[in-house]
């Protein structure tokens, strides 16, 4: 569970996926994944450290809420709440009616804070509804100068918030933010009730970077993708569904060999019928255990520490497990993450919409993000993007000059930054 807060240096005191084919995994592995009552720390599968543990107060303070009388309202109401606190005494609960169109808070800095070299991440913890975007704008020095960022989640306890870029209005200057605010918007009919805490600023990285996802390892990912990242000397990552390995649309086996030999990840994508917010801890547990175990087992070790989130859904005890076993996970919308707070809630942007793929990888240039897209098919049917359009978006990284990165290679670049 990720709570409380710990001092750091330099600190004063989606899109829908297909339906799994049941094939079972082969061969089997060595490891009793099977067996959910087996605890972490003596698991051979678990990981060395919970990330979210490590990441979770990195970089400096730039509000705790432990004064609400520095905050004030546009919209909706914000109350002291001491019950549900991830750091120090207390959080801030803010709430909308379902008449209200969006709860909306903000404080303003006199003489303004600088922030030009900083990422912004916000503790959260939602009630309700199930799942909503949280914004944050910057008035940087005022209202028509402004950067918005913001993140999508799931109720799921409290998590750290990585803040990326969303819209641009005028010609902000990140060195003069003279106001934050934190809204919710509901567009009236629904109630809303959530709780902030802890607004941090760590050091951004010194590039922009992206990532080239594919979910359910569909046999174009083989055929077409594969061939149009090798002319651009691009490394891609696959979220394998272990138990449809086999099956003539996935990616054939030895395929999935030589993508690995050219620098690719296989990792963890434990999808079945049910996304995880509709499985038991005990079966989650299970399901991660097991797809783990299978990549380890036939030689996927590189990407075996890394998970994609069925449907992009999770919950607070799903995020618990998968701490235990991995280090970055992966959900389907996000839009561009600065420096990473929350690893198991990396958020992805999705590919077959080339408009909002390219407008993802600008951001990623222009305020050193990292950028992840998120892929299905790349055949053209139905909502997938066409072949074209994929190399299209290729092309534009290679003018951006964005360094590409597998699951591995970032985590690699960054798990020694805290």
């Amino acid at each position: 569970m990720l709570s409380g807060c710990v001092a750091r240096r330099g600190e004063p005191a989606g899109t829908p996926e297909a339906t799994a084919t049941s094939v079972p995994p082969v061969p089997t592995p060595r490891f009793s994944y099977d067996d959910p009552s087996v605890d972490a720390p003596g698991d051979p599968l678990a990981v060395a450290f919970n990330s979210r543990e490590r990441f979770r107060d990195a970089g400096w303070l730039v509000d705790d809420f432990e004064d609400e009388r520095r905050w004030e309202t546009f919209a909706g109401r914000f109350a002291v709440e001491e019950d549900v606190v991830y750091c120090g005494s207390q959080s801030l609960r803010l709430e909308a009616t379902s008449a209200d169109e969006r709860v909306w808070i903000y404080r303003t800095f006199d003489g303004g804070i600088d922030l030009s070299g900083a990422d912004l991440s916000l503790a959260v913890n939602l009630e309700t509804p199930d799942t909503e975007g949280i914004t944050v704008r910057l008035a940087a020095p005022d209202y028509d100068n402004t950067l918005l960022l913001g993140r999508h989640i799931w109720r799921a306890g409290w998590q750290r918030l990585d803040l990326g870029p969303r819209r641009v209005t005028g010609s902000p200057d990140l060195m003069n933010v003279t106001e934050i605010s934190i809204q919710l918007y509901t567009g009236g009919g629904t109630a809303a009730r959530f709780y902030v805490d802890s607004l941090r600023a760590k050091p951004r990285a010194d590039a922009g970077k992206v990532m080239i996802t594919f979910d359910d390892n569909t046999r174009s990912q083989y055929d077409t993708a594969y061939p149009i990242l090798e002319s651009h000397g691009f490394p891609g990552v696959v979220g394998v569904i272990p138990w449809t390995v086999g099956s003539s649309h996935r990616i054939p086996r030895d395929g999935m060999d030589e993508m690995v030999d050219a620098g690719w990840d296989m990792v963890s994508h434990p999808q079945r019928s049910d996304s995880f917010r509709d499985l038991s801890p005990v079966d989650q547990r299970a399901s991660i255990r097991e797809s783990k175990a299978w990549l380890v087992e036939n030689g996927f070790e590189r990407g075996a520490d890394f998970i994609i989130w069925p449907y992009g859904r999770y919950d607070e005890s799903a995020l618990d497990a998968a701490s235990d076993y991995h280090y970055l996970g992966f959900v389907t919308v996000g839009g561009p993450t600065g420096a990473i707070s929350d690893p198991q809630i990396v958020g992805r942007t999705d590919g077959d919409d080339v408009k909002k793929a390219k407008q993802a990888l600008d951001f990623a240039a222009q305020y050193d993000q990292l950028a992840v897209l998120m892929y299905h098919d790349v055949t053209g049917k139905g909502r997938s993007v066409s072949p074209a359009a994929f190399a299209e978006t290729m092309d534009y990284v290679d003018e951006l000059g964005l360094d590409v990165v597998t699951a591995s290679s970032y985590w690699e670049s960054v798990r020694d930054a805290v």
